[in-house]
């Protein structure tokens, strides 16, 4: 069995690595001209200072963002987060609607939303279209296959086979990381905005032999389903992200606000707070290290 990733291990990895600072309501036409990144910088920025309101596109993903399909209520850690930002800077955070992964870019650039209130990654190929803030809680990614199966255990490169069936969902890390780093693998994709359990369900039905995902659903799904899947014996994590807000490529300003914002709400202790409420198994959401220690 694979083992978590733990806090030595984690210090140790942010400590060699540089760590960048998931339908859409469409805004009137002038605050679309308004806001759009390839005019003039902080344009959105100026607008909220105006309004006093800052307007958020999502994705659902889990523990960061969860929708109850029965009230449309909103819950999760980016939810109760985003809150806290309202609080400490007086403005009214407006949830517009949900967005996919491959739209966000875009519906930011175009001035539909004005944050991408979920909790994404930064990767650096959506690093060319916008800005993402700083970190507030880590999740590390590990490689998933049915219970029994130990092919790849400490051997991850013989995922790189053509035999080799990976579950993914488009324009979602496991999606980039069978295409950049196991290209000689096919994949058994899903769509865009598919929830993260259908990579492990695709696993545990036998449509694929493995997945990646992070260690919060991974650790929800072999609860909820004992002896389907095992993690992969790595001696460390595939990936390591950092859970940040993007917005418009030239918003400057509003990336300075939000980062001030999560600054203060970690440093008071207020986010740790709001972390541990989500998390189901300690250890699996990762606290990042607050400057003062």
């Amino acid at each position: 069995m694979g083992r978590l990733f733990n806090k030595r291990d984690f210090l140790r990895l942010i400590g060699s690595a540089a760590v960048a600072a998931p339908t859409a309501v469409v805004a009137a036409k002038t605050t679309q001209k308004d806001n759009k990144s390839s005019g003039r910088e902080n344009a959105a920025y100026e607008r909220i200072m105006r309004t006093n309101i800052l307007r958020c596109g999502y994705a659902i993903w889990e523990p960061g963002l969860s929708l109850d399909p029965n009230t449309g209520k909103l819950t999760g850690i980016y939810y109760d987060f985003i809150d806290a930002i309202g609080q400490h800077t007086g403005l009214k955070m407006e949830w517009v609607g949900e967005i996919s992964w491959s739209d966000y870019p875009t519906a930011l650039n175009s001035g539909r939303i004005d944050a991408m209130c979920f909790g994404a990654w930064p990767k650096a190929n959506l690093a060319r279209e916008v800005l993402f803030s700083d970190p507030t809680y880590y999740l590390p990614i590990y490689a998933y296959v049915r219970e029994g199966d130990t092919r790849f255990d400490h051997a991850i490169d013989k995922v790189n086979d053509p035999a080799v069936i990976i579950s993914t969902i488009d324009a979602e890390l496991s999606s980039e990381l069978a295409r950049t780093r196991f290209p000689k693998a096919k994949t058994f994709s899903s769509p865009d905005m598919s929830p993260a359990s259908t990579l492990l369900l695709n696993v545990a039905s036998g449509k694929a032999d493995i997945t990646f995902t992070d260690a919060w659903h991974g650790d929800a799904y072999r609860k909820a389903n004992p002896g389907k899947l095992r993690v992969v014996s790595l001696e460390h994590p595939l990936r390591l992200f950092g859970h940040v807000i993007p917005v418009a490529k030239n918003e400057y300003s509003l990336l300075a606000l939000l980062n001030a914002a999560t600054a203060e709400i970690i440093d008071s202790g207020e986010f740790e707070a709001i972390m541990r409420k989500y998390e189901q198994t300690p250890g699996v959401l990762l606290m990042r290290k607050e400057d003062y220690q």
